[in-house]
């Protein structure tokens, strides 16, 4: 039953239906409902119309809604069939920038999906975080390379500040995934945190650092990857 009323609204894009058809329902019913947008009928929508349906959800009720469809978008964007900027994906973040919690749950998911630095930039900047600390909390949570060197860029802004380096670099250590170690290596030698113990069998060259914060190609050269 719940199906059956679902389909034709989304396939209309008639949100307005369909929030006043999902108001009407019981709590299982919701809960039912739920699923099967996140999980079935919007996986093969067209992008417009999954980012509108997005925006439609997350404006309705984002706590019932955002992760779910948030874990569409990571399986549609990993397959290939959405894109991170298109007009109407910066629309529906746009859509959620008033809420803090709302943000953090779409970086945390989407940042991982960055296959270069510059969008991952790209990300913070339709959100309004500027550069520097504000995105420390975000990126020490991402583990790829991207991430890492938008990582070492912000640090760029807190060189002054040597006891948020060090933990920096400590916290980087506790993760244990090889970027996050590598990373905490060329940290100590670019900061020349000597405070920071550990083993690190990463070697950075001289000539290496000078190219680090302006090439993302020497930065991953210099990480090892």
């Amino acid at each position: 039953m719940v199906a059956a009323r679902l389909r034709p609204l989304v396939a209309q894009g008639d949100w307005e239906a369909l929030t006043r058809y999902l108001d009407s329902l019981s709590n299982s019913q919701f809960r039912t409902a739920g699923y099967m947008l996140g999980e079935t009928l919007s996986q093969y929508l067209l992008e417009p119309v999954f980012w509108s349906l997005f925006s439609a959800l997350a404006a309705y009720n984002s706590k019932a809604f955002l992760v779910t469809m948030l874990k569409q978008a990571v399986a549609r964007l990993e397959a290939g069939t959405l894109s991170l900027f298109s007009d109407e994906a910066q629309a529906a973040y746009r859509g959620l920038s008033g809420n803090e919690l709302d943000v953090q749950k779409v970086l945390l998911a989407l940042l991982p999906q960055c296959s270069a630095p510059a969008d991952v930039d790209g990300l913070f900047r339709v959100f309004g975080i500027a550069e520097g600390a504000p995105r420390l909390p975000y990126l020490l949570r991402v583990t790829t390379l991207p991430a890492a060197f938008q990582l070492f860029r912000a640090l760029q802004y807190a060189d002054h500040d040597r006891a948020l380096l060090i933990r920096t670099t400590y916290l980087l250590m506790k993760r244990g995934d090889d970027v996050s170690f590598n990373l905490a290596s060329l940290l100590r030698t670019h900061f020349s945190l000597d405070e920071v113990r550990g083993s690190f069998s990463l070697r950075v060259e001289p000539y290496q650092l000078s190219r680090l914060q302006s090439s993302y190609a020497a930065f991953c050269e210099a990480m090892r990857f």
